[in-house]
């Protein structure tokens, strides 16, 4: 798509519906799989502003990739698909109560701007970032260029204020779920004390509490960031498709 190319309307989203298949939730993997359906129905009746805002920041994310051609980095822009992927992924897991496997899906959202940026800075990084597999020096290379502290520091150096919230949120994810920590564990259980034992129940799905609404919102937070780094990037593109405007008006309030 040529910059002064007119997008044309886009229609109207399809959900594809299939009939559960013979055996179905007859097992407890496949019932789980559907509890978390059923979880993501519930939250987007009844947390319309969380997910409204969980839609908008998605419809941005389709807005810059739809009907673009001849992107300047395809490595740039494959991290951006794959940023927005994590995005859907951490809003589906958001949106079911899976507080902590969310955080590590907003973890990878993040990563994936931050080297799109972190390339960007230094363009040689897309040949080290493509070589990782290749030999072992290829792998020492990837991992030297790719420290999160150089890759912190393309990002702050882009966008200062858009780096130290991606900072606190990247920590946020890190103790949360992006990492085994001890707040990931011990924040996503229930003990119960009885006469002659005690019961450590893990928590695979939150229903309505603190632990829901900010899972919901860790998620909007990493997508407006994602989107506020990937502007460095596109800003040109960002300011035709009005996507620039629309962010300031989703960053209220959050």
């Amino acid at each position: 798509m040529s910059d002064t190319a007119k997008l044309p309307s886009a229609p109207p989203a399809v959900a594809r519906t299939n009939t559960p298949p013979p055996g179905w939730a007859d097992d407890e993997l496949t019932k789980f799989l559907q509890e978390t359906h059923q979880q993501q129905y519930a939250t987007f009746h009844n947390k319309k502003a969380a997910t409204a805002r969980l839609v908008a920041i998605d419809e941005l994310f389709v807005r810059i990739s739809k009907h673009w051609v001849n992107p300047p980095s395809e490595v740039e822009a494959m991290l951006l698909l794959r940023c927005h992927a994590a995005m859907r992924a951490a809003a589906g897991e958001a949106m079911a109560g899976q507080a902590v496997e969310c955080y590590r899906q907003c973890r990878g959202m993040l990563e994936n701007a931050a080297y799109a940026v972190h390339i960007r800075r230094d363009p040689s990084l897309a040949t080290v970032w493509l070589n990782r597999h290749q030999d072992e020096a290829g792998m020492k290379a990837s991992k030297k260029a790719f420290k999160h502290v150089a890759v912190a520091a393309s990002v702050t150096a882009a966008n200062r204020h858009a780096g130290q919230r991606f900072e606190d949120l990247y920590q946020r994810c890190i103790d949360w779920g992006g990492h085994p920590n001890e707040r990931s564990v011990t924040g996503n259980m229930k003990i119960i004390d009885e006469p002659d034992r005690r019961l450590m129940l893990a928590i695979m799905l939150h229903g309505d509490g603190i632990e829901l609404d900010t899972a919901l919102r860790t998620t909007a937070q990493c997508g407006m960031v994602s989107l506020e780094l990937l502007q460095v990037l596109y800003n040109a593109k960002f300011e035709l498709l009005g996507i620039n405007a629309a962010m300031l008006e989703l960053r209220k309030g959050l």
